[in-house]
């Protein structure tokens, strides 16, 4: 009788510590970041239990290193649960980042308690390059005639569509309305 009142005793004890959560994936966004793009990190979660509120996410960058956690509650149903988590990082200076993200659930409806141990943890290294700007290249180009639809050459009419086409071999597409 003693073992079987511990039993019912420590039954709700027994998936105390248990994981119930997993990081499946960490992608980056753009793949090949330069200094002057936002990037995103994508977590791709899995969780065993129904339902899974993200309770809060938080993210900092130190030098190079960006550290990651986000917690989400699990629900009471056993049932597989898939969700993304979105971090959004400002532009990066140039070099070779170390994304590391630390997953923990918590009981209940948010605000959830935590768990005792995280769930998972996950590294991505990712590198940041230098922006390559493309000079505009700008001439003084000449207009070598306008043509209609049917390429015929014309002085412009208005409401025709009509093609400017200019010596360095690039056309424009105009409607004049007035």
């Amino acid at each position: 009788m003693k073992k079987l009142l511990l039993i019912f005793i420590c039954l709700p004890f027994i998936g105390f510590g248990q994981i119930f959560g997993s990081i499946s994936s960490l992608t980056i966004s753009p793949v090949n970041p330069n200094n002057t793009d936002t990037v995103y990190v994508y977590a791709e979660l899995l969780f065993t239990s129904s339902g899974c509120p993200l309770d809060m996410k938080s993210h900092s960058v130190l030098g190079n290193n960006i550290v990651a956690s986000t917690q989400h509650c699990f629900g009471m149903l056993t049932a597989i649960c898939n969700t993304t988590d979105t971090f959004k990082l400002n532009p990066l200076a140039v070099g070779t980042y170390t994304f590391d993200l630390t997953l923990s659930s918590g009981g209940g409806p948010p605000p959830c308690t935590a768990g005792i141990v995280p769930d998972d943890n996950d590294v991505i290294t990712f590198n940041v390059v230098t922006s390559v700007g493309i000079e505009e290249h700008t001439t003084n180009k000449e207009l070598l005639k306008v043509t209609d639809l049917l390429g015929r050459e014309t002085k412009g009419k208005k409401k025709e569509p009509l093609f400017y086409i200019y010596d360095d071999g690039t056309v424009e597409k105009k409607l004049i309305i007035e």
